[in-house]
């Protein structure tokens, strides 16, 4: 997958991605918040931006996964995290190439970041 480089641009120049979306508030609801560990739950956000999913999922208490293709936007949401004492695991990486063994997630998220690359570069 080809990361499109707009998109740290994007990040620089504007607040982006604070909140997460409604649906994923609901899908999450639905089907893990009657975990009774919720630390236990592996949760990956593909695309993570500057954290809006993964901010939500970690003060929910689940354990937080994000890769993006933007450094910039690892680099906010590592900060975003750091200063709220919220944990989670960030990289820069390809969404094509996941550098985690198969079966590892409870879940995988992705807010639109599939659509906004370029799959067949």
């Amino acid at each position: 997958m080809v990361w499109d480089k707009t998109w740290d641009n994007v990040f620089l120049k504007k607040e982006w991605g604070k909140y997460p979306p409604e649906e994923l508030i609901r899908f999450i609801a639905r089907n893990f918040y009657e975990v009774k560990n919720r630390k236990k739950v592996r949760i990956l956000d593909m695309g993570c931006g500057t954290g809006a999913a993964t901010w939500y999922l970690a003060r929910e208490g689940f354990s937080i996964f994000g890769i993006d293709g933007s450094k910039t936007a690892i680099k906010i949401v590592k900060e975003r995290f750091e200063k709220e004492k919220l944990r989670g695991e960030f990289i820069v990486g390809d969404l094509a190439k996941l550098p985690y063994p198969n079966d590892y997630f409870n879940c995988v998220v992705d807010i639109a970041a599939m659509q906004h690359n370029d799959l067949n570069s």
